[in-house]
């Protein structure tokens, strides 16, 4: 299954920092705006070193077993235990599908608040589902032409933001509420980036596997640098307590923007941001999942599941949450602990567990 398929570093690279970068905006400027106020910024730069460890563990599986994907090295190479945890991670996998598509839903109904939710999902599922259908190379060249304009976008919107209505006076103190806050918004940094762990569906395919360490710690780098922009302008902008308060503070910021008397409505251009990179953080998930099932069930190829996949997904986007409240409820309590098991602890645990298995059985051929 996927056996001739085949894509750069660069284009797994690409799929992982928009996929992260999509979730940052959303998800991620909210809690460590929370939790770390004006320090936020250093909580991205420590919470980045910190999510190396799942990037580094997860790079490490994926070279010891060449060729297989995460759910493969699981159930082939960790009996019953593997099983269970490669079960786990389809649930995870399906989760994570299920939260981008309501919040998909979610971003939309900010505009266009009298449709109903189920219009929405239908179709983000509808455009989702045929990009999986048609294969990860689809994806990553779908997403080789789309990242680059989004990050072009983005860049302008950043420097439009640049005025007088900013003061990053509002930065300051640094470490002014102390260590805790910034520990917090840190571990919430690495939680995020423990959706990086969807790449175990996709490593396998690489063309130079022997280079997945040096793309891991790119997409780190890169991904961290585009929080930078989103991070500081809220606080600088609205100050720390009120950006804070916002449920969507890049919305909030570029709402403000006004490029003379014509361009004065950049909120569709954050919607447009969002529209493209939820869509490739989605498909992206969707694939694992689908993927994932079907090589548990041992089938020739995952496309017969994209369809009862998309209809789990699509209804578990309606029943996750009544609303905007529970859903950042989850967001705050349970969407940070959550990643870092499946992005950080397991995938470190997984690769010690092969170590010690090695060299125990290196132990007794030598006896």
């Amino acid at each position: 299954m996927g056996g001739k398929i085949r894509i750069s570093n660069i284009q797994a690279a690409m799929l992982a920092i928009t996929s992260l970068t999509i979730i940052g905006h959303l998800i991620l400027l909210t809690l460590v705006l929370d939790q770390s106020r004006q320090d936020g910024w250093i909580a991205g730069i420590v919470g980045s070193i910190l999510s190396l460890i799942g990037i580094f563990a997860l790079s490490k599986l994926s070279q010891r077993f060449p060729g297989l994907t995460l759910i493969e090295i699981l159930f082939q190479h960790y009996s019953w235990i593997g099983k269970i945890i490669g079960i786990v991670y389809l649930i995870y996998f399906y989760i994570m599908a299920v939260l981008g598509v309501r919040l998909f839903g979610e971003a939309y109904k900010l505009i266009m608040s009298e449709t109903p939710l189920w219009a929405f999902v239908t179709v983000i599922l509808l455009l989702t589902a045929f990009i999986v259908y048609l294969g990860l190379e689809t994806l990553a060249r779908l997403n080789q032409i789309m990242l680059p304009v989004l990050v072009i976008i983005a860049l302008t919107v950043v420097l439009l933001t640049f005025g007088n209505d900013k003061d990053y006076g509002n930065l300051l103190p640094i470490l002014g509420n102390g260590v805790v806050p910034v520990a917090k918004g840190s571990l919430s940094v690495m939680g995020w980036f423990g959706e990086f762990v969807v790449l175990g569906m996709v490593l396998p395919y690489v063309k130079q596997p022997e280079k997945l360490m040096k793309t891991g710690f790119y997409v780190a780098a890169i991904t961290l640098l585009f929080f930078m922009g989103p991070i500081t302008g809220p606080v600088a902008l609205f100050g720390p307590a009120e950006a804070a308060n916002m449920a969507f503070p890049t919305f909030s910021e570029v709402r403000y923007i006004k490029a003379g008397e014509v361009l004065n409505r950049f909120d569709s251009v954050a919607i447009l941001f969002w529209t493209v990179g939820l869509m490739i953080r989605i498909s992206l998930f969707f694939y694992g999942a689908s993927l994932g099932t079907a090589q548990i069930l041992r089938l020739s190829a995952y496309q017969p599941l994209v369809i009862p996949m998309g209809w789990l997904i699509g209804v578990g986007a309606i029943l996750f949450s009544k609303n905007f409240s529970e859903l950042s409820e989850f967001l705050l309590k349970t969407y940070v602990p959550l990643n870092i098991l499946m992005g950080a602890v397991l995938p470190l645990l997984i690769i010690i567990w092969a170590i010690i298995r090695r060299k125990r059985k290196l132990v007794v051929n030598a006896s």
